[in-house]
C-alpha cells in the first residue's frame, strides 16, 4: 500500500524524536547528516523549531543506534512515546530554563565585576587599584564565565571539532577564547602586547557570554511559547479514569483503561475516552473538538468523544478507543507532525545556513589579517574586528525564520479547528487559485426533508405513495432515504400510526437507487441517475429530475420532492472569495435541477452535475492540466479520490468523520467560515516567513562589514560586546517577535 502523500512504503515506519540541545541550523544540519548515514534511514527532518525530528526508515534499523549517534554529537534524543513523556520533557524543559537563568545571573553579576575593572579609571573608588593587580583579579572572575556559564558553547564547538563540522557554538567559542587567551598570555607574557599597560579583554569575553546566555534565554521561553497549541489539547486529556471492574469504580491511570471497559463519568467530569453510552443520560459539551457552543444530548448507543465535558447527568460509557487510537491524540499528533514538517521554502534558508558558518569564520579571518597586516593595526584591535565579525554573524535568525512561523500558524489555526496534515499545506494552501466544492454537506446542510408528495399513476393517493417509498427507504442509511422515513414517521404518527410494509429482495445499486419486492409488485426508487440509466426513453423530460421517483413493475407511480437547504453563511463565503479573485466551482452527484439551482442562488457559473465520486477527480485533473492550482473541499468521505487528486483537498466534517488520510487540511468545527480562516492563516504564515528570511538576511549582510570595520573610516565601529548584544538580539526582534504575531493576529 502507498500514501502518495507522503510517499511510505508499507516496509518502512516512521520515528519521531524529541531533540535537545539545538541551537542553531547547524545544529540541525549536522544531525540530519550524520542519522542520513545510518543504513536503512530513508529520509530525516530536523525541525530545529520544534526541537524535533522526523525519520522514515526501514523495519530493520534500531531506534536506539539513531538516538546513539545523536547524543555522540551532544545532543539528547528522546522518544515521545506517550503523555507522561511529554510532561516528562516539560519538566525537563523547566529544569533546564531554571538552570540557565542561575547561570545568567552568575554571569550578569561576575560580568559587571570584570567590567568595573577593566573601566577602573572611569569608576572613583576602583581607579586606585594598579591595573596588574586589576587584571589578575578579573582573570578568575572570567574564567568562571567563560568556562562554566559557557560551558554549553565550549561542550558544542569541541564536538563539532570532533565531527569536522562547524555551527553557532563554534563561532561564539572561537570568539571568546580569543579573547580570553590572547589575555591571558599578554599577562603571562607581557611583551605580546607591545604596550606598557598590558591591554587584556576579559570583560569582552565575559560580556560575550552574558549577552549570548541571556538571547538563548528568551529564544527558550518564546519557544515555549509556540507550543500553546500542543499545550491547551493535551490539558483537555483526561489523567484518569473511573472504571467499573467486579462491580467496583476504581480510579485508574488513563493509560490503563482497555478496551470494553465501562467507564463512569459523573456531572462536570471530564470524559477520558472515545466511546458508546450503555447507561444514562446527560448534555455533554463538546466546543473544545467541534467548536459547537450549544451542548448535545447523550443517550443509550450515542457517541462520545474524550476531551468533552458531560454536563449534567451520570453516563456509563463503553470504551472504544483509547491511547493513540482516539479523536483528540489524532488531533495533536497532526498537529505536531505539522509543526515538525518542513515547507519547500524553507530549503533556501537551509541552503545558506549550511555554508554560513564556514563562510563567517573565513571573513573573521580575512578580517585579521586586512588590519594586522596591511593597516599595521596592533594584534589586540585586530583580533577584536575578528571577534566582533564571528560573534555579531550567528545565524540564529536564519535558521528560526521559517520554523518558528510554521510552528505559530499551525498553532493558531489548532485554535480554530483547523487541522493540517503537512507543514507543505500550508505553503500550498498560498498557492490556490481554485477553490471546488462537493454540494451535499458542505455548501448544503446536507440533512434533508421531504416537501411534498405527488401520485402520477392516478390510483395511489399521496399517503400510500410516502407509504411504500417508506418502507423501502427504511433499509437504507441514504440521507436521504432517512429523509423520506423520518418524514413518513412524522406523518403517520399524527394520522393513525400507519405501519411500513413488509420489504423482500431489497437490493442497493450504489449511486442509482433501490429496488425492492412488496408483495407481487417490484418497486425501484431513486434519482435522476436511475432515470437516466433504466428509464430515459419513457420518461417526460419536462419533469423536475431533482425529485425522487418511485415505479412499480416499471411504471412510474410517484414522485417526492427533495430540499437540501444552503447553509446560512454560504452566499457570504462564496461572495469573499470572488471578492478575493478566487476561481469558485461546484461538483455534485445530484441532478441538473438541484445542481443549478444551488449554483445559481450562490451566483457560481461553473458547476458539474450528476458526477459519480470516480469522475470527481477526472474534473479537477482537468483544471490541473488547465494551469490552476485547485482546493476540492468536501465532506472527507465520499469525496477521498477527489481530495488526494487536488493541491489542497480539504476535510470539512466533524467528530469521527473526516477523512483525516485523504485530506491535506481538515476543518473540524464544519464551519463554512473556517474556510476564509484557513486561507488568511496561510498567506500570513508565508508572508511572516518571508518577511523573517529576509531580515535574517539583511542583518547579516549589513552586519558582518560593520564588525569588520569597513565604516571606521567613518567614525562608525562596534565592539564584541556590542556585537554580542545584535547577535543576541537580532533573532528576538527580527524573527520571534515578528512571528509572534500571527499567534494574536485578528481573523476576519
Amino acid at each position: 500500500m502507498q500514501n502518495t502523500k507522503t510517499g511510505k512504503n508499507e516496509n518502512t515506519r516512521s520515528i519521531e524524536l524529541d531533540i535537545e540541545g539545538m541551537d542553531c541550523p547547524a545544529c540541525a544540519m549536522k544531525i540530519e547528516k550524520t542519522v542520513a548515514k545510518i543504513q536503512g534511514i530513508e529520509e530525516i527532518k530536523v525541525n530545529l523549531g520544534s526541537e524535533s525530528a522526523s525519520i522514515i526508515c526501514k523495519d530493520g534499523v534500531s531506534i536506539d543506534n539513531v538516538k546513539s549517534a545523536i547524543d555522540k554529537l551532544g545532543y539528547k534524543a528522546k522518544e515521545p512515546d506517550n503523555d507522561e513523556a511529554e510532561e516528562s520533557a516539560d519538566i525537563e524543559r523547566k529544569k533546564a530554563l531554571k538552570r540557565l537563568r542561575t547561570k545568567i545571573i552568575v554571569s550578569v553579576i561576575l560580568s559587571v565585576i570584570v567590567g568595573a575593572l577593566g573601566m577602573k579609571e572611569h569608576i572613583g573608588f576602583l581607579s586606585d587599584i594598579p591595573t596588574d593587580a586589576a587584571n589578575w583579579i578579573s582573570l578568575p572572575i572570567s574564567t568562571v564565565v567563560v568556562f562554566w556559564c559557557g560551558s554549553k558553547f565550549l561542550k558544542g564547538f569541541w564536538i563539532a571539532l570532533k565531527n569536522k563540522t562547524a555551527d553557532m557554538d563554534s563561532l561564539i567559542a572561537i570568539g571568546t577564547l580569543s579573547a580570553y587567551i590572547y589575555s591571558l598570555a599578554t599577562m603571562l607574557f607581557p611583551v605580546i602586547s607591545g604596550v606598557h599597560d598590558h591591554t587584556v579583554y576579559f570583560e569582552s569575553a565575559a560580556m560575550i557570554i552574558t549577552f549570548i546566555l541571556l538571547g538563548n534565554y528568551l529564544e527558550a521561553n518564546l519557544k515555549n511559547k509556540t507550543q500553546y497549541a500542543i499545550k491547551s489539547l493535551m490539558n483537555l486529556q483526561s489523567k484518569f479514569a473511573t472504571v467499573l471492574r467486579n462491580n467496583e469504580e476504581l480510579q485508574v491511570p488513563i493509560n490503563k483503561v482497555k478496551k470494553e471497559d465501562i467507564v463512569i463519568v459523573k456531572p462536570g467530569e471530564r470524559i477520558p475516552v472515545d466511546g458508546t453510552v450503555t447507561e444514562g443520560l446527560s448534555t455533554v459539551d463538546e466546543a473544545m473538538i467541534t467548536g459547537e457552543s450549544i451542548p448535545n444530548e447523550k443517550i443509550k448507543d450515542s457517541e462520545v468523544t474524550g476531551g468533552t465535558i458531560n454536563l449534567n447527568g451520570y453516563l456509563k460509557i463503553k470504551v472504544d478507543r483509547v491511547g493513540k487510537e482516539t479523536f483528540l491524540s489524532k488531533i495533536i499528533n497532526l498537529v505536531k507532525d505539522a509543526q515538525k514538517a518542513k515547507p519547500k521554502i524553507q530549503r533556501l534558508g537551509d541552503k545558506v545556513a549550511a555554508v554560513f558558518v564556514p563562510v563567517v569564520i573565513v571573513i573573521a579571518l580575512v578580517t585579521f589579517s586586512v588590519w594586522y597586516f596591511p593597516i599595521g593595526q596592533t594584534f589586540g584591535y585586530s583580533l577584536l574586528k575578528a571577534v566582533a565579525v564571528l560573534i555579531i554573524a550567528c545565524p540564529c535568525a536564519l535558521g528560526l525564520a521559517t520554523p518558528i512561523a510554521v510552528v505559530l500558524g499551525v498553532g493558531r489555526a489548532a485554535e480554530n479547528k483547523i487541522l493540517f496534515n503537512n507543514a507543505e499545506a500550508i505553503e500550498n494552501v498560498n498557492k490556490v487559485d481554485t477553490i471546488v466544492f462537493d454540494k451535499t454537506g458542505t455548501l448544503t446542510n446536507g440533512k434533508f426533508e421531504v416537501t411534498d408528495v405527488i401520485p402520477t399513476d392516478g390510483i395511489k393517493d399521496s399517503n400510500e405513495i410516502l407509504r411504500l417509498a417508506a418502507s423501502i427507504e427504511n433499509y437504507s442509511e441514504h440521507p436521504i432515504a432517512r429523509a423520506i422515513v423520518e418524514h413518513f414517521k412524522t406523518y403517520s404518527s399524527k394520522n393513525g400510526n400507519e405501519e411500513l410494509h413488509k420489504v423482500n429482495e431489497f437490493q442497493i445499486t450504489s449511486g442509482i437507487g433501490v429496488e425492492a419486492k412488496i408483495g407481487e409488485n417490484t418497486y425501484k426508487i431513486g434519482g435522476a441517475n436511475l432515470i437516466n440509466k433504466e428509464f430515459s426513453k419513457e420518461f417526460d423530460n419536462s419533469r423536475e429530475l431533482n425529485n425522487i421517483y418511485l415505479f412499480e413493475n416499471n411504471n412510474l407511480i410517484g414522485e417526492l420532492k427533495i430540499n437540501d437547504r444552503i447553509k446560512e453563511h454560504a452566499p457570504q463565503l462564496i461572495k469573499k472569495l470572488k471578492e478575493q479573485h478566487y476561481n469558485v466551482s461546484v461538483i455534485s452527484g445530484d441532478s441538473k435541477y438541484t445542481t443549478e439551482r444551488i449554483a445559481r442562488e450562490l451566483n457560481i457559473s461553473d458547476y458539474h452535475y450528476q458526477v459519480l465520486p470516480d469522475k470527481k477527480q477526472e474534473i479537477i485533473e482537468q483544471m490541473q492540466k488547465a494551469g490552476r492550482n485547485v482546493a476540492m473541499i468536501g465532506d472527507g468521505i465520499n469525496d477521498a479520490p477527489s481530495l488526494s487528486k487536488a493541491d489542497i483537498g480539504i476535510a470539512i466534517g466533524t467528530g469521527q468523520d473526516i477523512a483525516i488520510q485523504s485530506a491535506d487540511v481538515i476543518l473540524v468545527k464544519g464551519e463554512l467560515d473556517n474556510i476564509l480562516s484557513l486561507l488568511q492563516i496561510s498567506k500570513k504564515t508565508i508572508r511572516i516567513i518571508k518577511q523573517n528570511l529576509f531580515w535574517a538576511f539583511f542583518y547579516n549582510a549589513a552586519a558582518i562589514p560593520l564588525a569588520a570595520g569597513v565604516f571606521v573610516p567613518y567614525g562608525i565601529s562596534i565592539s564584541p560586546v556590542m556585537a554580542s548584544m545584535f547577535m543576541a538580539l537580532s533573532d528576538v526582534v527580527t524573527v520571534l517577535g515578528n512571528s509572534l504575531r500571527l499567534k494574536y493576529m485578528e481573523l476576519k
